[in-house]
């Protein structure tokens, strides 16, 4: 049987983390593939058990900031509030399709600097895959909340409540096909909101493939080459030469 106090506990800790956990990520990307991205967090102190101490995860981004020429952060800090510990960050980049690369050459400096396991950053970022087959820009990302909370949460996911994750991208181009839970009039912003509770067991699944962009340098370059082409074509027909042969 189980403690009065025990139960009490539970219920106590359900209530703090059904009130308190919150994440929304944004991105916004060009048609030259720049772009900026925001992300907020808020969650409760007790969870930080399971991660990184906050100091420890500022310094490590400011030296991937002072690494890295293709992101600037613009926007850093975690903190306490209260019964929360809330997370921020804003950073503009120079080209989406290298985000990858670097997250993957700095995870080593980010492990070392806050002697975080690299399965939980793998967790928090996910499973990203992004190409570009033939003309055709594809993106997938998974996320499973294993070890990103204590066990107590992970085998009593209720607890969490109505809390939620939210993702917003918005792109350049329409959207083809995507499994997002709502998209934009104009077909260029796709976003997900997954309720924590029922993705502990289940990774949260995003995809989506879109037109590929052309920026507006491109049309012009397309412009000035068809006229070059017109105008050599018709220098070729009108030339003294041409006009000769036709004659005979």
């Amino acid at each position: 049987m189980k403690h009065p106090l025990s139960s009490l506990f539970i219920l106590v800790i359900g209530m703090i983390l059904s009130s308190c956990v919150e994440g929304e990520e944004e991105v916004w990307i060009n048609a030259d593939a720049s772009g900026r991205f925001r992300a907020h967090y808020e969650i409760p102190k007790i969870a930080l058990s399971q991660m990184a101490a906050p100091d420890d995860v500022i310094r490590a981004l400011r030296k991937v900031d002072e690494l890295e020429d293709g992101i600037e952060i613009t926007t850093l800090s975690f903190e306490k509030r209260g019964s929360k510990a809330i997370f921020h960050l804003e950073a503009n980049f120079d080209d989406a399709r290298e985000l990858l690369e670097m997250s993957e050459r700095n995870e080593e400096l980010f492990v070392e600097e806050t002697a975080t396991d690299p399965k939980q950053i793998d967790a928090i970022a996910g499973d990203i895959e992004f190409a570009i087959k033939g003309l055709t820009p594809t993106f997938n990302r998974s996320i499973s909340l294993n070890g990103l909370f204590p066990s107590m949460v992970s085998n009593r996911p209720k607890m969490l409540g109505s809390s939620n994750f939210k993702y917003t991208i918005h792109l350049p181009a329409k959207v083809k096909e995507s499994n997002a839970h709502s998209i934009s009039n104009d077909g260029r912003t796709v976003s997900w909101t997954f309720l924590l509770k029922e993705h502990f067991e289940v990774p949260m699944q995003m995809s989506f493939t879109s037109e590929l962009p052309v920026p507006w340098w491109g049309w012009l370059a397309l412009s000035l080459f068809v006229f070059v082409l017109a105008w050599l074509l018709w220098r070729k027909l009108l030339s003294p030469k041409t006009r000769s042969q036709k004659a005979h």
